[in-house]
């Protein structure tokens, strides 16, 4: 498995249908997400292509609980020794504890949207890696809205709920990167649209909420827009709000 290099001391891997991303300074390695339930053998890869190994892990950052950014954070945590750390709000979820955490409630409102090819395939991929059962983590670490983290790259937290209660962006500003996981993507799993959008209604919690949260992105100063589904975006995070906006309208 490739760790593609998309920033200054920021790799992208493509897991299959998501993204999750590693994160370097001075040696030290922080995760943010870890893809499927099933990716553990998929990030001991990727760390193998680095030249490195699980235990230069020091930190996992989530951006959500969905099973597919969620993925195996209890497995990296436990083979790591790393702390597991997600908003305050997102805790509970992360944890299994929260009454919408079973990727069960996303059901109704994916099945219409199965005529879709592309939800077809994500549904498929998302079944074979174990979406449907995923593994909670069991000791999660909180932090909070604004909150400038001392990980690799010291990325700022930025709150944009809406897809789940607790999402949140990280803001590398030394890197030029926002790291914006579900709350704008570039190909939209449900849809296979790409560019900058919002994703699905069916993927998202308070839809109303991700569309207000997009003005938290649209000043930051980066000029590269990392997501949990499509390719590095290159441009202001101003142009990508404004491009999700109008995707948004058609």
């Amino acid at each position: 498995m490739k760790a593609e290099q998309v920033g200054e001391g920021v790799h992208r891997v493509a897991d299959g249908l998501v993204n999750w991303y590693v994160l370097e300074e001075d040696g030290r390695l922080a995760l943010v997400d870890t893809g499927w339930p099933r990716s553990w053998p998929t990030i001991e890869g990727a760390l193998s292509a680095l030249g490195r190994s699980p235990a230069d892990v020091e930190t996992i950052l989530l951006t959500h609980g969905h099973p597919d950014h969620l993925g195996a954070a209890e497995r990296a945590r436990a083979a790591t020794g790393a702390p597991v750390r997600a908003h305050r709000d997102e805790v509970a979820r992360v944890r299994g504890e929260s009454k919408d955490a079973s990727p069960f409630k996303l059901v109704p409102a994916l099945v219409p949207q199965l005529r879709r090819g592309a939800a077809m395939r994500f549904v498929f991929q998302a079944t074979v890696q174990g979406f449907m059962t995923p593994k909670w983590v069991r000791e999660v670490d909180a932090f909070d809205t604004g909150d400038e983290l001392d990980v690799p790259g010291r990325p700022r937290v930025v709150a944009t709920p809406g897809h789940t209660e607790g999402h949140v962006a990280f803001h590398l500003p030394s890197r030029g990167v926002v790291i914006a996981g579900d709350e704008i993507v570039v190909r939209d799993p449900i849809t296979g649209a790409s560019g900058p959008r919002i994703p699905h209604d069916a993927v998202n919690a308070q839809p109303a909420r991700s569309r207000e949260s997009l003005v938290q992105l649209e000043g930051l100063e980066a000029d590269t827009l990392l997501t949990g589904h499509g390719d590095p975006w290159r441009g202001s995070m101003g142009d990508a709000v404004a491009r999700a906006r109008e995707a948004d309208a058609d």
